[in-house]
C-alpha cells in the first residue's frame, strides 16, 4: 500500500550495490548481500539532514539491481526493469528527489513534517480496507498473495489517490503534485497493475467506481503496453 512503507512517494522495489571488479554471482543471496534496501522505501525522515544522507541510496539501489538484471536476469528469470527506458526514468526521478536544485527536492524537503504527519494520521488505510470488502468479503483476513490481481491493482490506485488527496488538503497542491510526479515517474502503480489487470478494471468501470483520471491512467497503461 502507499503508506510510509511504500511512499517514502510510492514514496514503493530494489537497492545499493558496491561497484567492484569482481564478477556478479547470479544468486539471490548475492543480490541481498550486496544491495542495501533504501530507507526511503520504508520511512520518510523528519529532518532535511537525514533525508540528504539516505536519499542517494535510491540511485545506488537502482544501479545495483540493473547491473544484477543485466548479468543474471535471463538466467534467473528475474527482471526489475522491463526496458532500458523504464530503468532510465526510474533512475531519473531517484536523482531528482535527491538533487537540491530541483523543484521536487525543494518541495519535499520543505514539507517533510507535513508529509509525515499526514501519512501517519491518514484514515486511508482503514477506509480502503472497508471498501475492499465489497469485492473480497473477507478481505481483512485474506492472504495478500491470494487476492485477485485486479483487486490488488485497484487497491493501490485507491491508496495513491487517497493519500495524495490528504496531502493536498494538508500540505498544499504543489506538494501533492510532486508526490504524484514521483508516483508516475517511478512506475509505482505498475508494480501492482499489468495490462491484464487494467483491462479487467476497465471492462467494468461502474462496478469498480473508477474516477475519470483513474480510467485515463489505465487506458494509458494499456496503450503503452498493448504490444507486449
Amino acid at each position: 500500500m502507499l503508506c510510509l512503507k511504500t511512499l517514502g512517494f510510492a514514496l514503493s522495489i530494489l537497492l545499493f550495490v558496491t561497484v567492484s571488479s569482481t564478477k556478479i554471482d547470479c544468486e539471490i543471496d548475492y543480490l541481498m548481500e550486496n544491495c542495501e534496501y533504501p530507507e526511503l522505501f520504508s520511512m520518510l525522515p523528519s529532518s532535511v539532514e537525514e533525508y540528504n544522507v539516505i536519499c542517494p541510496k535510491l540511485k545506488n539501489y537502482a544501479k545495483c539491481t540493473k547491473d544484477f538484471q543485466d548479468a543474471c536476469g535471463r538466467e534467473l528469470e528475474l527482471f526489475f526493469y522491463p526496458s532500458q527506458e523504464n530503468y532510465e526514468n526510474i533512475y531519473s526521478v531517484f536523482s531528482d528527489v535527491c538533487d537540491e536544485d530541483t523543484l521536487i527536492y525543494e518541495v519535499i524537503t520543505e514539507n517533510l513534517r507535513c508529509l509525515n504527519e499526514t501519512l501517519e494520521n491518514s484514515p486511508c488505510y482503514d477506509v480502503i480496507q472497508a471498501d475492499m470488502q465489497e469485492y473480497v468479503p473477507h478481505y481483512a483476513n485474506e492472504n495478500y498473495s491470494s487476492l485477485p490481481e485486479e483487486i490488488i491493482c485497484l487497491r493501490e490506485i485507491w491508496y495513491s489517490d487517497c493519500f495524495t488527496d490528504d496531502i493536498q488538503k494538508n500540505c498544499g497542491e504543489l506538494t501533492a503534485d510532486m508526490v504524484k510526479e514521483f508516483i508516475r515517474r517511478s512506475y509505482y502503480i505498475e508494480l501492482y497493475c499489468d495490462i491484464t489487470d487494467a483491462k479487467e478494471l476497465l471492462a467494468d468501470v461502474d462496478r469498480y467506481r473508477l474516477k475519470s483520471h483513474e480510467r485515463d491512467y489505465l487506458v494509458d497503461l494499456v496503450t503503452r503496453h498493448g504490444d507486449e
